[in-house]
């Protein structure tokens, strides 16, 4: 006997939220009925699949087993049924970074209004290669070394690395006069170490074998902690133009330093056939 899809989905958000209260919140439906699907559940196929813990619920074994399962599955279903109604309603969803977002992106979306207001444009998180919901998205603005991508790769825009701080760390550091003297205070990066190592490199200074201090993914998390005396950053240019503006956080040099990353821009090959994808791809280009 097949156990029923409302079993399984109570099941499903059950293991995703570690609760039955919180299952049932997700589910619209009642703490009991989320119970009463589970214990059905567990007397069809003859094992327990969670151990309760006070009010919160743990997986089991076979509880972990068959949550990677029903995770797949209705994610599989989720994400064609949010497909066909993209493409019903001529949505395209675009993955971007929170910064490019924010300071490249929101400044033009009047303009893509006007000029495609019959296409619904939907701006979601960045996703890194291998993610579960990339085939969910139509178009990707990636954030990489451009001596890292590939020669045919579309390019949206090149960033400059610059060094920046807030006012007040730079004064309680003492006089910083030389780019090597970076190397003793205290850094942030982004995502990987590629950003102080390349601006290292084009400065002309030597570094170590490995450089230290905390790793975010997020630019607008680094810009609120050079805002906050908390460390030098990497800041690019021409992202940063308002903070340094707005005196947030100022350059220690004034170094003119040739692109080493940049945006570029993938469509992915299930989007490929649609006209609105191509128009907001072709749009994004005109942009740059």
């Amino acid at each position: 006997m097949t156990a029923s899809l409302t079993a399984l989905r109570a099941f499903d958000a059950a293991a995703r939220n570690g609760s039955f209260r919180a299952a049932a919140a997700d589910l619209t439906v009642t703490p009991t009925a989320v119970s009463h699907h589970i214990r059905g559940l567990e007397d069809q196929l003859g094992v327990k699949l969670f151990r309760r813990e006070g009010r919160d619920v743990a997986l089991t074994e076979d509880g972990r087993r068959l949550a990677h399962a029903t995770n797949q599955a209705f994610g599989l279903l989720d994400n064609a049924v949010r497909s066909l109604r993209r493409s019903a309603r001529k949505a395209v969803r675009v993955s971007a970074g929170p910064i490019l977002t924010a300071r490249w992106l929101m400044p033009r979306i009047s303009d893509f209004w006007e000029t495609h207001r019959e296409i619904e444009l939907e701006v979601v998180p960045a996703r890194h290669p291998g993610a579960p919901d990339r085939e969910n998205v139509d178009v990707i603005i990636s954030w990489d070394r451009i001596a890292d991508m590939a020669s045919d790769a579309v390019k949206l825009i090149e960033l400059s690395p610059v060094a920046i701080a807030s006012q007040d760390f730079i004064a309680k550091q003492g006089p910083i006069e030389r780019p090597e003297d970076l190397l003793s205070l205290p850094k942030l990066h982004q995502r990987n170490h590629w950003g102080w190592l390349d601006w290292f490199e084009a400065m002309g200074v030597a570094t170590p074998d490995m450089l230290h201090g905390p790793i975010f993914e997020d630019a607008n998390a680094l810009l609120r902690g050079a805002a906050e005396s908390l460390g030098v950053i990497i800041g690019w240019l021409p992202l940063i133009d308002q903070d340094l503006a707005e005196n947030r956080v100022v350059r220690i040099f004034d170094e003119r330093i040739t692109p080493t990353h940049g945006y570029f821009v993938d469509v992915q090959h299930t989007g490929r056939a649609r006209s609105e994808v191509r128009e907001v791809e072709e749009w994004l280009i005109a942009q740059s």
